[in-house]
């Protein structure tokens, strides 16, 4: 009997293999949930997205990085101090030693926290708050033993390295519209931070991946909105290409040869500058930013795809929801590399149409 690892490398690397990973969900909105329960169509114990996926046979993976990070890299040197400066009934507003002020819901709702300011806002910025406690030699593997630990305890599932990518590395510090203004009056503070953020893996991904062997790795980026990328193909390959180059250069040294991005939005042209890297998978494709899967597939056949089905229609109606499967699930899956999944977490939608959607995907398979 294949393992769900064996089915997940055979699926990435277009091999023959009976079905996909059952990724259909990555997650699912609080609300989504809490409205299922009120609704009496859950079981109690199904109280949280983990709970959920596994009620609904969404197969496990695990994402491992000692320290690394997928949305950031672990500072070295004390712990970030918060305090709250503000706080009403819906909100609280928290500013850290670094000098970033967020904003967060704490009415329980869902939604992104707010960042009134970040910590980067110069190159003085960099070199006195952040450098220092970013140095290779330095770095201590935050949680790498808790992490081999519990990949043990799992069993044979998929196991991705989790990396942060470099817009992400970037955007973490300075926010999109400072960063945006910095590739034009800072350039040599972001080329000192992607050499930074190269030196950092390039010391440090050897040790975890010998701790624990993974099948792919993941670069968090969500560099992309409605209208596209947030920075343009010049610029990714002036200020992004040379430092991916060389790390992916590394992973592949390592074994890594499952190479995917995480980024939300429309792509376009930024996605071929990966392509050109040797970046070999996306997720999510978001169909409601105008990212369309069919037509990528079409000039690149051995792209891997993640995603690619519109949550949009699981507020809609059966029909709607048939004819989303059914347009793309088994094109993409005749041509192979290929795991069916909405194009992020499952939203406030029925119930009904969230398990019919599970329906026709899973029919594809028998």
């Amino acid at each position: 009997m294949i393992s769900q690892r064996e089915r997940f490398c055979r699926t990435y690397d277009f091999q023959s293999v009976d079905r996909p990973p059952r990724w259909e969900a990555v997650s699912f909105w609080q609300e989504t949930i809490d409205a299922w329960q009120a609704k009496g169509g859950l079981p109690e114990s199904v109280r949280d997205a983990g709970a959920a996926g596994l009620h609904y046979g969404i197969e496990p993976w695990i994402g491992i990085s000692g320290g690394l990070g997928l949305t950031g890299m672990a500072l070295q040197g004390p712990p970030v101090q918060w305090k709250t400066i503000q706080q009403d009934g819906a909100s609280s507003v928290t500013e850290s030693d670094l000098g970033a002020v967020v904003r967060q819901r704490t009415d329980g709702g869902t939604s992104m926290p707010q960042f009134i300011r970040f910590p980067v806002e110069s190159k003085e910025d960099w070199e006195r708050k952040i450098k220092p406690r970013y140095r290779p030699e330095g770095h201590v593997f935050a949680g790498l033993e808790d992490e081999a630990r519990r990949v043990k305890s799992l069993g044979d599932i998929p196991i991705s390295l989790y990396l942060v990518g470099l817009y992400a590395f970037w955007r973490n510090f300075w926010g999109e519209e400072k960063l945006a203004y910095a590739f034009y009056d800072e350039p040599d503070t972001l080329h000192d931070m992607a050499k930074t953020w190269l030196a950092m893996h390039a010391a440090n991904v050897g040790r975890v991946l010998a701790a624990i062997p993974c099948d792919w790795t993941l670069f968090h980026e969500d560099m992309a909105c409605k209208g596209g990328p947030l920075i343009g193909p010049d610029m990714f390959r002036e200020f992004m290409t040379p430092y991916y180059r060389e790390l992916l250069q590394q992973l592949r040294s390592l074994g890594q040869h499952r190479l995917a991005v995480d980024s939300d939005g429309d792509n376009k042209d930024v996605l071929e500058c990966f392509v050109d890297l040797g970046i070999n998978g996306l997720y999510p494709f978001e169909v409601a930013a105008g990212s369309n899967a069919l037509a990528f597939r079409k000039k690149h056949p051995d792209f891997v795809v993640l995603g690619a089905l519109d949550k949009r229609v699981l507020l809609q109606s059966r029909e709607a929801i048939r004819r989303e499967v059914m347009e793309k699930v088994p094109v993409l899956w005749e041509q192979g590399g290929f795991i069916p999944s909405v194009d992020h977490s499952v939203p406030p939608c029925p119930r009904e149409h969230f398990e019919y959607f599970l329906e026709c995907v899973r029919s594809v398979f028998g």
